[in-house]
């Protein structure tokens, strides 16, 4: 089965959002995969600041900043797509979000549902939250993911990304893509929210 998925992150604030485009493809349980693109986009520096400053917003201007960070990646994504074009051969978006801390606990900034509705694209995200419900907290890397995909050694600088995506194909397939041996949590979860994005 093969599966095309395109993997970000953008919590680095120097660099700023990466794009990564995967081929994904499974036979006998065995996985590979094959990067097709990828991209770095830098963040303007109004956006440097705005999520700089997230972490001292009032609830409501977290809020508002959710939904407009949201609206931003949902963006960068369509001209990624545009610029490569890559219409219809993505079966998956995988957003992690923006990784804001705030009183020693981290929280996602960016509104999935947003980029599922701009992008028309089935989004995943919200990726540990069952995990964090089960007592879990969120590994840096995931050495299982890692030995599943059999990662290669030249990709390790953009190897969030690629284990992204490959945890948005594992959610897809309800498959475990968090493990409790690396988190802590009571059991293995399926981790991510999907948003379609399309209609029915």
């Amino acid at each position: 089965m093969v599966y095309r998925a395109i993997g970000l992150k953008g919590d680095d604030l120097e660099n700023g959002v990466e794009l990564t485009f995967v081929e994904f493809q499974e036979q006998a349980g065995q996985w590979d995969y094959e990067i097709l693109q990828n991209e770095t986009i830098a963040y303007t520096d109004a956006w440097r600041e705005q999520l700089k400053n997230a972490g001292n917003l009032s609830l409501a201007g977290y809020h508002l900043l959710h939904t407009d960070y949201g609206h931003y990646i949902a963006g960068l994504l369509n001209q990624f797509i545009d610029r490569n074009n890559l219409h219809y051969k993505i079966s998956l978006i995988a957003f992690p979000g923006y990784t804001l801390f705030n009183q020693g606990k981290s929280m996602q900034l960016g509104d999935v549902a947003a980029v599922a509705a701009i992008t028309q694209l089935p989004v995943i995200g919200d990726f540990y939250s069952i995990d964090a419900a089960l007592g879990g907290s969120p590994p840096v890397t995931s050495k299982i993911l890692t030995q599943k995909l059999s990662l290669k050694e030249k990709d390790a600088g953009i190897s969030s990304t690629v284990l992204f995506a490959f945890m948005a194909v594992l959610r897809w397939r309800q498959e475990y893509n968090v493990f409790a041996s690396e988190s802590g949590a009571s059991k293995n979860s399926i981790g991510g929210g999907l948003w379609t994005g399309q209609e029915a």
